[in-house]
């Protein structure tokens, strides 16, 4: 762990740090957590005030700011530089460290910094999944990366990460088998192939969504980050642009909520169609 670490407080559980803590820091605001702590909450523990600016500089917003917190602030080096062996050996961490610092910007226009921003939230998954989808490094580019709650929660995970578009695709396509057989029940009775198929099409959506509902996050994720530079122009280095990205890329529980009341809705009018025999 960073020496300027040592004595300092996470925000979450209040621990002082010590030696041996494996320790994160926020992607916004530069505050460090235990990664335990970080992993728990999914979130800073001060993601509350992101909005007014805040950057850690060495005490939190409830400490009083000693003179030897001060000497420490100005004498402190990068957070990025000089980790210790045991870090640097740590694969998690050192992405972790490199997507907070990777203001390099790739092919899509867009930095893993600004991506991994946009995406705090989860950032451990998606870290790692955009890393994987871009390339580089020796590595080739990959639409494919497992997202179990992609398929098998559809159409309220594509809701609840502000998909709309995509969330009523698969709306669409999983009520298709039932609204097809709900307007002429006898032609799939007598023709059982036809009715295999549309049920097998609705569960390979769910394996395709598995597999590439990241790729397709992934690009979500492009278009609103470039949406939000353009309202920042000049100004994308300040902290209200990170928290802006980390606002647009918060999950929203409200929209899971509609999003699965809609699919409810769809499969319950479909129960009402009169069956042409």
């Amino acid at each position: 762990m960073r020496t300027e670490f040592l004595g300092k407080r996470c925000p979450v559980c209040r621990g002082i740090f010590q030696e041996n803590d494996n320790v994160v820091v926020c992607p916004i605001c530069g505050t460090p957590h235990h990664r335990s702590c970080y992993a728990e909450e999914n979130k800073c523990g001060l993601e509350s005030i992101h909005s007014d600016g805040f950057v850690w500089n060495g005490y939190l917003p409830d400490e009083e700011k000693t003179p030897q917190t001060r000497d420490n602030d100005e004498n402190s080096d990068s957070i990025f530089d000089n980790l210790n062996e045991a870090e640097m050996s740590d694969p998690i961490i050192l992405n972790f460290l490199n997507s907070i610092s990777d203001s390099k910007t790739g092919e899509d226009g867009v930095s893993m910094k600004e991506l991994t921003t946009f995406a705090s939230r989860s950032l451990y998954h998606y870290e790692y999944a955009f890393r994987v989808i871009r390339g580089g490094n020796g590595r080739k580019k990959r639409k494919a990366f497992f997202n179990i709650c992609s398929g098998l929660l559809a159409p309220t995970f594509q809701f609840y990460r502000k998909m709309d578009v995509l969330g009523m695709i698969v709306i669409a396509v999983m009520l298709l088998p039932s609204l097809l057989i709900a307007l002429n029940e006898s032609y799939f009775t007598d023709n059982s192939s036809m009715y295999y198929f549309f049920n097998i099409l609705s569960v390979a959506e769910q394996v395709l969504l598995c597999a590439f509902g990241d790729y397709l996050y992934y690009h979500h994720a492009i278009k609103q980050i470039i949406r939000i530079r353009e309202r920042f122009k000049e100004n994308t280095d300040s902290a209200e642009y990170y928290a802006a990205l980390e606002a647009a890329g918060r999950p929203s529980l409200l929209r899971a909520v509609v999003g699965t009341l809609i699919f409810a809705l769809g499969a319950s009018l479909i129960l009402l169609i009169p069956r042409v025999q």
